[in-house]
């Protein structure tokens, strides 16, 4: 296996073949046992769209760390495991929160506004409602941040970082490629019966969101400021939602 690994990772095509393809595993496996899971579960309770995403991810973490332990053999540091340096905290969540507020508003301009207006597609479904804050604030604000930087920019970003002297627009190859399938990603939200403008406002958004914290990954050499750029992104994402749930009640 190890023997493999070296082989990919030596050339940087290779490389990026190769992270594409372990987390795309990554995620079959994930949705499969969710499916079977998620099936049995329903059986006795019921569950909203977003505690059914909880089971995916909880498998997408588990298999996530099981392959960095496999990939890096049996050790997670090197993968984002590790304390941030070379960060001010109060100063990274101003940039954060500046720069997701700016996407989410451009975005939704221009993808739910102008596009929408100008190519109605028929289907303006978004995302469920939640049934309550907390409900928000443990499966997406925190849950899903967790589970999906292990993933992208634990698993997939690591496994290239040795590719990152590679530039373009003083962005490495690791980070560009890493938001890039970050913004990937959520186009399974067309599966769940979403409009397709707003699946292209999540897209650009989560694409903006998985550059900057891929930076950071790489920049800093841990999950953690990662984490926080996902959250803090989520946190803004969420205003709207959060404004409409206290109105209601």
């Amino acid at each position: 296996m190890h023997k493999i690994i070296e082989y990919l990772q030596k050339n940087p095509w290779r490389t990026i073949i190769g992270a594409l393809a372990i987390g795309l595993i990554v995620r079959f496996a994930s949705s499969s046992l969710a499916k079977i899971s998620i099936g049995a579960i329903k059986t006795h309770w019921s569950l909203s769209f977003y505690t059914e995403n909880t089971v995916y991810k909880l498998f997408m973490l588990i298999f996530s760390v099981v392959v960095i332990l496999i990939v890096n053999k049996g050790n997670l540091k090197g993968y984002g495991f590790n304390k941030a340096t070379n960060i001010r905290y109060p100063t990274f969540a101003l940039k954060v929160a500046g720069i997701a507020l700016v996407s989410m508003i451009f975005g939704g301009i221009l993808f739910m506004g102008i596009l929408n207006n100008l190519f109605p597609t028929g289907n303006s479904t978004t995302f469920p409602e939640h049934k309550s804050i907390l409900e928000m604030i443990l499966t997406v604000w925190i849950w899903s941040s967790l589970c999906e930087e292990v993933l992208v920019r634990g698993l997939f970003q690591s496994f290239m970082q040795q590719w990152k002297h590679l530039k373009f627009l003083k962005l490495s190859l690791p980070v560009i490629l890493s938001g890039l399938a970050f913004g990937a990603m959520h186009l399974s939200l067309i599966k769940a019966g979403m409009g397709s403008w707003f699946v292209a406002f999540v897209v650009f958004n989560t694409t903006i969101i998985g550059l900057m914290a891929a930076y950071y990954r790489e920049k800093t050499d841990s999950l953690i400021p990662a984490f926080w750029v996902h959250f803090i992104a989520n946190v803004i994402g969420s205003l709207p939602l959060i404004v409409k749930i206290i109105l209601l009640q």
